[in-house]
């Protein structure tokens, strides 16, 4: 594989990530319409879920291949992968008692903001219903 000894963890987090995917074309796509091939009452039905399946099949594999050169192989990908993880080295992660009072302070204002938001929308909604009322009487 191109350069592997550099930028490993997130190729290998990007080949995870793209196994999901082709795991999850596999099973809901190729693997779900071949059941619902075998189970088809109609016979137009069943071929037509015949194709979807081999249509999601194709498009798994192709998927897989993809992203085994993209991660593997391919310079331009390669070479992004590596500087991303090496910028990562560069970041200055916080301590866990500033990310406490980061968060804390952050849910605080997530709180006031809905409240007003509340309050806002309530009172509005009560000053229409006030001037119905007196649409109504009038």
């Amino acid at each position: 594989m191109y350069k592997w000894p550099q930028g490993r963890v997130i190729r290998i987090v990007c080949l995870i990530l793209s196994a999901i995917v082709v795991a999850d074309l596999m099973y809901h796509g190729a693997y779900g319409k071949f059941e619902a091939y075998r189970t088809a009452a109609d016979q137009t039905a069943g071929m037509r879920q015949l194709i979807l399946a081999i249509f999601f099949t194709v498009v798994g594999a192709a998927t897989a291949i993809a992203s085994i050169v993209a991660v593997g192989f391919h310079k331009i990908a390669v070479d992004f992968l590596i500087d991303v993880e090496y910028e990562m080295t560069k970041v200055e992660w916080p301590k866990p008692d500033t990310l406490w009072k980061s968060t804390l302070v952050i849910g605080l204002t997530i709180i006031i903001m809905a409240a007003t938001i509340f309050l806002a929308d309530w009172g509005i909604l009560t000053l229409l219903k006030l001037i119905f009322k007196l649409g109504d009487i009038l």
